[in-house]
């Protein structure tokens, strides 16, 4: 399950990264104007970057797998990592979580992020099945919120994030991108999977370092 979705990449001051369902391209990102005029390129290496307070990351709110609810704004002051995960994809979302792990271990804890991971699977997603996920996919030894909701409730944060999800027989396609946001609340990088667990190591260091 959870089958990645294909590909295209360009990279400029505002990078774009296209990302298709085979209905077509969809833009990870906005169009030149959310960069700026004249705004240096940040010092992040995401296949998508954006400058320190350009592209605040959309809001949402809903209850996590223990039935708590969880308001993006509630973890200001600190990094966070947003994904899109299928608790019972086999494929792409465990290489996905392992990576991040890996590139959490070269940071010092307390410069490591929480992960938020949205799902893509309102029609089998379980609290149970997000805890058997959770240790599968190599995140069980660091801070994470695994949100869950309805279709009505997911997608429209979906739509914001700009990631495409279909429902197959026996599968859910998905994009297969995560975003990196910073301690103000702003999107820093954005990358679609693979990436290397050290782009996301040294983007949180640099973040860390924005930070003081």
């Amino acid at each position: 399950m959870g089958r990645r979705l294909r590909i295209g990449a360009a990279i400029a001051v505002a990078a774009a990264i296209g990302v298709g369902l085979g209905l077509g391209v969809h833009s990870l990102i906005g169009g030149p104007a959310d960069a700026g005029a004249g705004i240096p390129l940040p010092q992040v290496r995401g296949q998508a970057v954006w400058p320190q307070g350009v592209r605040k990351a959309p809001e949402f709110s809903l209850l996590d797998s223990h039935s708590k609810r969880f308001t993006l704004a509630s973890l200001r002051g600190e990094p966070v990592v947003i994904v899109f995960m299928d608790s019972r994809c086999h494929q792409e979302c465990p290489l996905i979580g392992r990576a991040l792990a890996a590139g959490f271990k070269l940071v010092p804890k307390r410069d490591r992020p929480t992960v938020v991971a949205v799902s893509v699977d309102p029609w089998e997603d379980t609290p149970g099945s997000v805890q058997r996920a959770i240790k599968r996919f190599g995140l069980s030894g660091f801070r994470w919120r695994w949100l869950l909701g309805t279709k009505a409730q997911l997608a429209p944060i979906w739509r914001k994030y700009r990631i495409q999800v279909r429902r197959t027989p026996g599968d859910v396609e998905h994009t297969d991108a995560l975003y990196l946001v910073d301690s103000k609340g702003y999107e820093r990088a954005g990358m679609v999977y693979p990436f290397l667990p050290t782009w996301v190591a040294t983007d949180l260091k640099t973040l860390a370092a924005e930070s003081g």
